[in-house]
């Protein structure tokens, strides 16, 4: 089995980080043959999108980052985790980028677009400090993007009890949802 954690955080000891580390533990502990890559967005280079349909016409993007090897490793998990802190109601800014740059999973045209491969499983999980308000716009608006590239969201949640320390990837009971969610993804054992 083949497994992606995509982390939009910059903070290294931020919940999203915390919450990556112990999916990684937790994958390896249930399916020990698990090929696990772990991505953290802030050690990547990824240039915004140009908008210039490249993708469209030729199968993947035109630009030489990190997004060139991530896409394929996307496309070829049996399932991804996305984790993101929540920032003026939306995703990271990392976050945005990357998923910016993930139009080549999709054909046609801008308001017919489709995804080129559907059902990609996904477990979505983004933090919030406190309970803002808009944090379930955040994660309304990613979920839906996931979506539109082609995933099966297995587990959708936002922790509105994060601190500046990572709490909120180390509190019992948030676990226990996570760990819920991967096993959806990654079929029960």
């Amino acid at each position: 089995m083949k497994i992606t954690i995509v982390n939009g955080s910059a903070r290294e000891e931020g919940n999203s980080a915390k919450a990556a580390l112990f999916i990684q533990e937790e994958i390896l502990s249930r399916w020990p043959d698990a090929i696990v890559a772990r991505i953290n967005l802030s050690e990547m280079t990824i240039h915004p999108c140009l908008g210039d349909a490249w993708c469209r016409r030729n199968e993947e993007c035109t630009q030489s980052d990190d997004a060139k090897w991530i896409l394929p490793l996307l496309e070829s998990s049996d399932f991804t985790v996305f984790l993101s802190p929540v920032f003026f109601r939306d995703m990271s800014s990392l976050m945005k980028i990357f998923l910016d740059r993930c139009y080549p999973m999709v054909k046609g045209n801008p308001g017919d677009q489709k995804p080129k491969k559907d059902g990609k499983k996904a477990v979505l999980i983004m933090f919030q400090y406190g309970k803002s308000r808009g944090s379930e716009e955040a994660l309304k608006h990613t979920s839906g993007v996931l979506e539109s590239l082609g995933f099966t969201l297995k587990g959708a949640m936002l922790f509105g009890d994060a601190d500046d320390f990572g709490s909120a990837s180390e509190d019992e009971k948030n676990r226990q949802k996570i760990l819920k969610a991967i096993i959806s993804a990654g079929g029960q054992k």
